[in-house]
């Protein structure tokens, strides 16, 4: 294989650690094959971004577990990310931190005062059983005395749209009667202090836990070059070739807990150690993503993604199934 496309990740994301009280059983995190305890700390999380910096990366953002569970991470690595003037995007949560009000309040405080602007991406759907609706509903009031609502986005991974305005409709009551009026509209959840963005859309595999093939929705794979990802009347847009990893994509370098870095930050990259490219605690960020640029796998990654992948390593056989994301695709690819 020739290298012919080079890795370009957009970013870096750090998981602060794999800690997370949901266990939500569409979570795309190996919960049953990681160390959940395990702990990068923030010093040399920072290091890495000033590193990142140095390479003409500009952004950065907090994945996990549910990194509100690490707050004196987060204050550090904003403060840095500030100082250095790169762009933090909205981390994840899934809202189990407003069991502890306080804590959560002056995680708030802090970030404020760090300079965090981005506000968060909340997730609210049925499979979040341990987090009931009306912890979503304390995070997002809490946060409204410190932030800036419009920023925020609410996202349910859930094939069954209907299903999870319910239980919106469950966090709008509660954010009313505790002081935010509030209530669900077609593409919004309307509040007294701005309007925060919704989304839905359906769970992708790998899961961590099995689910059946009806919570979740299919799509075909086109292989031809130049494809359009347009769907289909009436079926979802097929899978087709994008440089996931290349110039055009938007991947991010991902940090693990133990300070593995990982090239690609979708939806199953934890799910194969071939996309570990190296560890910030044994050498620089900058020698990382040069090693990585030059191996194959990772440039057809870049070149073509999970369908060039496939195609020109002679997987051919994995095209002719249907994937619920381009990354389930990868996964089957690189395990196969």
């Amino acid at each position: 294989m020739d290298n012919r496309a080079e890795y370009t990740p957009k970013g870096i994301a750090f998981a602060p650690s794999y800690e997370c009280p949901g266990g939500c059983l569409h979570c795309n995190i190996p919960f049953d094959r990681i160390d959940a305890k395990a702990e990068l700390d923030a010093g040399s999380a920072a290091r890495a971004l000033r590193e990142a910096k140095a390479m003409g990366l500009h952004s950065f953002q907090f994945v996990g577990g549910e990194p509100t569970l690490r707050g004196d991470f987060m204050v550090e690595v904003v403060a840095e990310g500030r100082r250095l003037s790169m762009k933090p995007h909205r981390p994840p949560t899934n809202c189990a931190t407003a069991a502890r009000p306080e804590y959560l309040r002056a995680l708030f405080a802090r970030l404020k005062q760090a300079g965090f602007t981005a506000g968060f991406r909340v997730s609210c759907d049925e499979f979040h059983g341990r987090v009931p609706p009306e912890s979503v509903a304390a995070f997002i009031v809490n946060a409204a005395d410190y932030f800036d609502l419009t920023r925020f986005a609410i996202g349910c991974c859930d094939k069954n749209e209907e299903r999870s305005r319910g239980r919106l409709e469950r966090v709008a009551r509660a954010m009313s009667e505790m002081g935010l009026e509030s209530r669900v509209g077609a593409a919004k959840m309307e509040t007294a202090r701005g309007d925060i963005k919704l989304g839905f859309w359906a769970p992708t595999r790998p899961t961590w836990k099995p689910l059946p093939d009806s919570e979740f929705v299919f799509r075909e794979v086109n292989a031809g070059a130049g494809a359009s990802e347009a769907p289909g009347r009436g079926s979802p847009a097929p899978i087709t070739r994008f440089g996931c990893l290349g110039p055009l994509g938007v991947g991010y370098v991902w940090i693990d807990p133990d300070g593995n870095a990982r090239a690609c930050c979708g939806n199953a990259n934890l799910f194969s150690d071939k996309l570990i490219i190296g560890n910030i605690h044994a050498e620089p960020l900058a020698a990382i993503v040069e090693r990585a640029s030059h191996d194959p796998v990772i440039s057809l990654l870049a070149e073509g993604g999970p369908v060039a992948l496939a195609a020109e390593t002679g997987l051919t056989g994995l095209l002719e199934k249907k994937y619920t994301h381009r990354c389930e695709l990868c996964a089957a690819a690189l395990n196969a």
